[in-house]
Formats: structure tokens, C-alpha cells, sequence
């Protein structure tokens, strides 16, 4: 199997550390970005791998070389006048089948041999991974229709389908690529949709880590240090994906707006499809996401899991214990000391949300 790494870009975003070297190389632990991605693709199932370089590309060159130490095929295709992210698969050589293409500064546990597995099924020309990202809104959102409020949700939290910056292509999308003009892979995702080609979405949940800014790879270098192997070797399937689909197509994935207990369609039907999710765990997910220095997390992420240690763990339960405000000291100390013994056994918000709320009936009903 093929696979086609995208690692030629000057990574602006993350000054300093690339003031001297490709953004690919920066460490997580022993392992560079790169030959992490590479020993999972290795790991997958992926025997020849393409490196798209451009800025010091030397320095990637001098480091994997044909790719034999590390079990692999790797050859290069240098683009000397960067011209965006899709534009470099035009110069790959001998590409006859699908390639999984994905960028160089993605940490994650996608199983992509599963991916590659499910695009060849599809028919399709296109697959693209997509994250199920979660995006709280401080705001009461209103559904208006025909000039009226039909519905209100009380700072409901967005279920967003975003890019993970990983596809499977065939061959058949350097069509849209014009040599020397300009083009990144959004674009040639539009192409392929405005020509009539099939698109298809894999929607998965597994760990994914968007290397782009300092605070990003600070937190990517915290999840790895955690658990190396999830990233490193390839596991088994992802827990779900999902179909091939056009914009126009009858069944598209829609919007969710979650507020309690149900979510709301964009077409006003409410859905039960996460039951852990209401107000008081998305304040906790909040709070989790200051603490970690990332977005909220779902209600299920475990706080560890995340990047989070002991010290940042205490912080949490600080702020926390300080947001629920008990109604007095001895009842705050009580909940203080329930969260700290709870966030060693299970650090998600559901079940820390599960500890305020046993506290809160315990202190209304005058029991410990």
C-alpha cells in the first residue's frame, strides 16, 4: 500500500521551534512527528511512502534517507516553489492506485489501514477522515422560522465534522491539479464535488492532534509521552465511520445542537444520541480545556489521557470546587476532597459532573 505525506510547509505557526527544521522533525519523546506517522503507516500495512518536501528539505532527506532503517520504501518529491498543500502530488511518480495522503504535522490513532480498506469499498475517488470535534456556545441560540422563535437552546454545545488533514485518493484528482498553479486540498475537495465525483467521509473518534501551534504541540508532546504506543502502532477498528456522501445527497451528516439530555437536527427534530451530555458536564469540559490548554473535551475524554498530570489535576478540582460555590466551607472542603479522590478513578467530565451533582443532593437532603 501507498502513502503520500504532505511535509514541505515553512510551519509559521510554530515559531520558534522552526526557526532551523522542518515542523515534520520537532520531537515527541525520542521520535520525531514524522517517524512516528511513518512507524504507524508501517504498522498499517503501507510498504512505499512518499515525502512531499519543500522547505529544508534537506534536512528531512538526511534524516530518513530511502526509508530502509525503519522497514519502508520512502522516496521524494521536492516542490521548489511551494504552491499550497495539493499541489505537490502532481510530481509524485509512479502513483497507479490509491494513496493515503495526509499531512506531516498530524499526531493520531486513527486506524488507517481500516480507512484505506473502507475508500477502496466505496467506489469512490475521494475519502476524507473527519473528527467529531465538540464546541461549546456561551450563548442562548434561537431557532428563528418565518420570523419567530420556534425554539430556544441555552448555550448548547456544537457537534462539528471537521478535516483531520487525512484522505485516500486515486490517481484520478491530479485532473483538478494544474502544474505551477496554485492549489490546497480543500480546493481539491471542492473540485471533486463541482465535477460530480464521489466524495466519501470516514468519521472516526480515535485520538487526533492538529500539530500547528506551539500550544498544540506542547499538548500532542503530553498525550504521546502518555501512551506512545497508541500512536505508534496500529490498532484495530476505529469506533465508527461513516458513508460516502455529496452536499446534495438525501441523508448528508447535519449539524447537532446538544443542549441536556437531547440534541437538536437543523431540521428541528431532537435526537437522544448523547445521554452524558448536559450543562453541567459542559461546564466541567470547559473548565477541563482551560486547565489542559486545548478545546472542551467530550464527556467520555479522560482528563490523563489528554495531556493531563497530577498538578494540573489539582488546579482542576480548585477551580471546579470554586465554580460550584458550596454553600458553606465545610461543605466546600467535602466537595474538594470527593473530587480529588474521584478524578484518580475516573477523570472525565460525565463522572466528575456525576460527584457534583451526588454532592449537591447530599448537601439539599443534609446527609454527608
Amino acid at each position: 500500500m501507498r502513502a503520500i505525506i504532505l511535509t514541505g510547509g515553512k510551519g509559521t505557526r510554530l515559531r520558534p521551534y522552526t526557526e532551523n527544521r522542518p515542523k515534520g522533525l520537532l520531537q515527541l519523546s525520542r521520535y520525531s512527528i514524522l517517524e512516528v506517522i511513518i512507524r504507524r503507516l508501517r504498522g498499517a500495512g503501507f510498504s512505499h511512502i512518499t515525502l512531499c518536501v519543500s522547505h529544508l528539505a534537506d534536512q528531512i532527506r538526511a534524516e530518513f534517507g530511502d526509508g530502509e532503517p525503519l522497514g519502508v520504501r520512502i522516496d521524494y518529491s521536492t516542490d521548489p516553489r511551494p504552491l499550497g498543500t495539493a499541489a505537490p502530488l502532481a510530481r509524485v511518480a509512479e502513483w497507479h492506485g490509491p494513496a493515503l495522503v495526509m499531512n506531516g504535522d498530524v499526531l493520531t490513532a486513527l486506524d488507517f489501514a481500516e480507512l484505506y480498506r473502507t475508500h477502496k469499498d466505496s467506489g469512490g475517488v475521494l475519502t476524507v477522515a473527519s473528527f467529531r470535534r465538540p464546541l461549546p456556545i456561551g450563548f442562548g441560540v434561537l431557532d428563528v422560522r418565518d420570523g419567530a422563535v420556534a425554539g430556544i437552546w441555552e448555550k448548547p454545545t456544537l457537534r462539528l465534522d471537521i478535516s483531520a488533514g487525512i484522505y485516500v485518493a486515486d490517481p484520478a484528482v491530479l485532473e483538478a491539479i494544474v502544474p505551477g498553479k496554485a492549489i490546497d486540498m480543500p480546493d481539491l475537495v471542492g473540485s471533486m464535488i463541482e465535477s460530480g465525483r464521489r466524495v466519501q467521509v470516514y468519521s472516526f473518534t480515535d485520538r487526533w492532534h492538529d500539530i500547528g501551534t506551539p500550544e498544540r504541540y506542547e499538548e500532542a508532546k503530553r498525550c504521546f509521552a502518555a501512551d506512545p504506543d497508541l500512536y505508534l502502532r496500529n490498532g484495530g477498528a476505529p469506533a465508527r465511520h461513516g458513508t460516502g456522501i455529496r452536499p446534495d445527497e438525501p441523508g448528508a451528516p447535519v449539524l447537532l445542537l446538544q443542549s441536556g439530555t437531547a440534541s437538536r437536527e437543523a431540521n428541528g427534530s431532537v435526537t437522544n444520541d448523547d445521554p452524558a451530555t448536559d450543562e453541567l458536564t459542559d461546564q466541567i469540559a470547559q473548565d477541563m480545556g482551560t486547565v489542559l490548554e486545548c478545546l472542551p473535551p467530550a464527556p467520555a475524554d479522560d482528563f490523563f489521557l489528554l495531556g493531563g498530570d497530577s498538578l494540573r489535576a489539582v488546579d482542576l478540582i480548585a477551580r471546579l470546587t470554586e465554580r460550584f460555590e458550596p454553600a458553606d466551607a465545610e461543605a466546600a472542603d467535602r466537595l474538594h476532597a470527593d473530587l480529588l479522590l474521584a478524578v484518580f478513578e475516573d477523570a472525565s467530565p460525565a463522572a466528575l459532573a456525576g460527584v457534583v451533582r451526588s454532592h449537591r443532593t447530599t448537601s439539599r437532603t443534609g446527609g454527608r
